[in-house]
């Protein structure tokens, strides 16, 4: 492959370090890769909002693809453009599908540029962008669009509650899963991290071989799969990691950085 033009990383758990910062080392080594021509995108399951409570990381994105690539987001100009989202209609029927198989399970929708969850909620996420509802159609009703639909269940895994509902009618919903953590993300059919990505390279003439790109959760391997070059974290998701051509280091160890430098100076020895 040769040097990119796209950097694409996921952030909690690739990017970021544990704890939610930008370490020094990674902040080098993206302002290294922009100078050198490539560009930075987050690819990431947060919102727009969730990306802007990033401030260390602003100045060094040139672009994010929000809500597992539902939306584009420009953080220079603030401008968000939903690619895909959920018709209420459809989205009600497949919350209520879901309660079947999952009693316990507490519902909130992403519009693209707030969240409103069932009250339930409140005591996990505090003080946030968040509004909240008594139950789901309070939710919906709120909301008035949905870009994104997320679960939670505080005593399942997400494997688990992925296999609960593995065959309910979910309208073509897409869905992925966190593993070990409790939550579901629904998104329109066929939006997820690949096709927001390609969306937001298309429109700059990109192709997949001149992207590199980086995540460690079951909702990034379909980016990683599209990719010309991808890794997964050194402690990443075995759905990840079967999606990636090769694997990082570590979150803790800098590991999206270690393969930006290396790419780096891999460029400069050739043009000596």
């Amino acid at each position: 492959m040769l040097k990119p033009l796209v950097i694409a990383s996921d952030l909690d758990g690739t990017l970021l370090a544990p704890g939610g910062a930008l370490s020094e080392r990674t902040r080098d080594a993206l302002a290294a890769a922009r100078a050198d021509g490539m560009a930075v995108v987050a690819v990431t399951a947060r919102t727009p909002y969730g990306v802007d409570m990033l401030p260390d990381l602003l100045p060094y994105l040139d672009g994010a693809v929000c809500a597992n690539g539902a939306i584009v987001y420009d953080p220079a100009t603030g401008r968000i453009r939903i690619l895909r989202s959920i018709r209420t209609s459809l989205g009600r029927k497949a919350v209520a599908a879901i309660a079947k198989r999952l009693p316990d399970a507490v519902f909130a929708v992403e519009n693209g540029t707030a969240i409103v969850g069932e009250e339930p909620y409140r005591a996990l996420v505090g003080a946030s962008n968040w509004e909240f509802a008594p139950d789901v159609d309070g939710v919906f009703k709120r909301a008035k669009r949905a870009v994104k639909i997320k679960v939670y269940c505080a005593d399942r895994s997400g494997e688990e509650m992925a296999a609960a509902i593995a065959d309910a009618e979910l309208g073509g919903l897409t869905m992925c899963h966190w593993g070990d953590f409790g939550m579901l993300d629904l998104n329109a059919r066929g939006a997820d991290k690949a096709f927001g990505l390609a969306t937001w390279c298309r429109e700059r003439r990109v192709g997949p071989d001149k992207v590199i790109a980086f995540g460690d959760m079951p909702n990034d391997a379909p980016m990683l799969a599209w990719a010309g070059r991808s890794y997964a974290m050194g402690d990443a998701h075995p759905e990840a990691v079967a999606a990636a051509t090769g694997r990082a280091a570590t979150n803790a160890e800098d590991g999206v950085a270690q393969v930006i430098e290396g790419l780096l100076d891999n460029d400069t020895a050739a043009a000596a």
